[in-house]
């Protein structure tokens, strides 16, 4: 392949990229060519050491995902540069799908948790006001002014009070922990793309 029909391929697998971008790239690429002819290689030569152009695209695209998800964090945005790190080889769909798989799982069920403890210690806090005053539809015993019966709803309300506010401090410690993973993730991305690199190669 020679230095037109390696840069015309490129240019295609490229074609979704922003074009400012894009012929940045391209410009780069003619740059490898211009000092490896200079060194007396031929261009198909600078073509094999360059490599693939689908793999070089590959491996531009998901750097360029990675770089998206850290100037513009989205749930989109990372999504999108995981499954470009994963399209590079079986190795980053194990190293990279696994771990981020399992924590989203943890931080998806602590985050349902959290509000399963807010819903359920609210119910616990108006249960024994709703039964004052619809003691039939909740079908319970209308509550009269009994000590006993009083102290029951007190600790009631104030178990729903303690699991409502249980469950608040739960989302709002995992809303930092998102946001923390978030970070964690995009270094994780990048050491992973410096691991396989195989683009910045001396031509």
């Amino acid at each position: 392949m020679n230095k037109d029909e390696y840069l015309k391929e490129l240019r295609k697998l490229l074609r979704k990229l922003p074009k400012e971008d894009r012929e940045d790239i391209i410009s780069d690429y003619e740059e490898h060519f211009t000092i490896g002819m200079e060194k007396g290689r031929t261009e198909e030569e600078i073509s094999k050491a360059l490599g693939n152009p689908k793999n070089v695209a590959k491996q531009i695209k998901a750097d360029h995902m990675v770089k998206k998800a850290e100037d513009k964090p989205s749930v989109g945005s990372i999504i999108e540069a995981i499954l470009a790190i994963m399209g590079l080889g079986l190795f980053n769909l194990i190293f990279v799908a696994v771990p981020v798989l399992v924590v989203v799982a943890i931080i998806i069920t602590l985050f349902v948790i959290g509000f399963v403890m807010i819903f359920g210690g609210i119910y616990w806090v108006l249960l024994p006001l709703l039964s004052f005053i619809f003691p039939k539809l909740l079908l319970t015993p209308s509550i009269v002014p009994n000590t006993s019966v009083l102290m029951d709803s007190l600790f009631t309300m104030l178990g729903g009070f303690a699991v409502t506010i249980g469950g608040i401090l739960l989302v709002v410690a995992m809303v930092y922990v998102s946001k923390w993973f978030y970070e964690l993730m995009i270094r994780y991305l990048k050491l992973n793309l410096r691991i396989i690199e195989g683009r910045k190669r001396d031509v």
